[in-house]
C-alpha cells in the first residue's frame, strides 16, 4: 500500500506540473519589441533613443538607436540569466556593457561606459492596428 501511495503522488505530481513545464515561458520573447529609453545621466546625444530586439534562427538579435542620431548600433553578445539580459555595444569605438531586466513591463538596467556607469529606463512601445497597417 505504501508504494501505491508513493507512485499514485510522483504520478500525479509529474501530471500536475507538466503543463508548466512543457509552455514554460520562452525568456527571449520578455526582451522582443521596441523599447523607449532614457538614461539621464549620459552624455549629450546619448540620453534617449530605442533598443529594438528580435528573434531570428532562434537567437536574440537586435539595435539601438540614439534619438540626436540616425546610426544604428547591433548588440553583441546577447545573454539572458535567471537575473536578466547582458549584452554589449559599441559607442565610439568603445565596448559597453548593458545590463538589465524587465520587471512589470519596464526595463531597467545599467550601461558600463568609460565615464562610468549610466542607469537606464525604458518602456515597451505599443503600436497601435493604424501604425501597423501603415508599415507594412
Amino acid at each position: 500500500m505504501k508504494r501505491f501511495t508513493i507512485s499514485f503522488l510522483t504520478l500525479f505530481l509529474l501530471w500536475t506540473l507538466q503543463p508548466g513545464l512543457l509552455h514554460a515561458k520562452d525568456p527571449m520573447k520578455t526582451y522582443v519589441g521596441t523599447w523607449e529609453f532614457t538614461a539621464e545621466q549620459a552624455p549629450f546625444g546619448y540620453q534617449a533613443g530605442t533598443m529594438t530586439f528580435e528573434i531570428k534562427e532562434n537567437k536574440l538579435t537586435g539595435y539601438l538607436k540614439f534619438s540626436e542620431t540616425e546610426y544604428v548600433i547591433n548588440f553583441q553578445n546577447i545573454e539572458i540569466n535567471d537575473g536578466g539580459i547582458t549584452l554589449e555595444i559599441t559607442v565610439e569605438y568603445e565596448q559597453v556593457p548593458i545590463r538589465g531586466s524587465v520587471k512589470d513591463n519596464v526595463f531597467t538596467g545599467t550601461a558600463a561606459s568609460p565615464e562610468g556607469p549610466v542607469s537606464f529606463s525604458a518602456t515597451r512601445v505599443v503600436l497601435s492596428k493604424k501604425s501597423k497597417v501603415k508599415s507594412e
